[in-house]
């Protein structure tokens, strides 16, 4: 399956994109998806890396052990989405919305949380999985205001 195939099978009503079989190497590597609306879908377990979500619109997706390494996820909507297992490893969440995510066993190091807003969401990581990680500006879950670098 290649990105047009992708929106055209969202568009007909389908959201349940988990394990999808992308033709030849991995379309979706590296592909420019900004702006692309995939809310309340799934798209568990497959590998994205490289790839631009920018603006996405994400809200309650199941993106659990996906392969999000090195992904711009700059100002995407991401509110209500579970990450869980994912890697997040160098990815740029800049401004992203992810209120109300469960980030459990997310692997993010190196990952850019600069005025992202993690209110309500739900975290659980160890310390060595977020680190060299860059919290500026960043909402945490209770509402506060963190500025560092796990």
């Amino acid at each position: 399956m290649d990105v047009e195939e992708l929106l055209q099978r969202y568009a007909a009503g389908e959201r349940d994109f988990s394990f999808i079989n992308i033709e030849g190497s991995d379309e979706l590597y590296r592909a420019n998806l900004s702006g692309i609306n995939l809310s309340n879908s799934s798209l568990g377990e497959i590998f994205m890396e490289g790839s631009n979500l920018s603006g996405a619109n994400l809200k309650g997706t199941q993106l659990g052990q996906t392969c999000l390494r090195n992904t711009s996820l700059r100002g995407a909507d991401l509110t209500g989405a579970d990450l869980r297992h994912a890697n997040l490893d160098g990815a740029d969440l800049t401004d992203a919305k992810l209120t109300n995510a469960c980030l459990r066993n997310v692997v993010m190091r190196g990952a850019n949380l600069t005025d992202a807003d993690l209110t309500g969401a739900e975290i659980e990581f160890i310390q060595e999985m977020v680190k060299d990680s860059i919290f500026c500006r960043t909402i945490m879950p209770d509402g506060s205001i963190y500025n560092g670098t796990i």
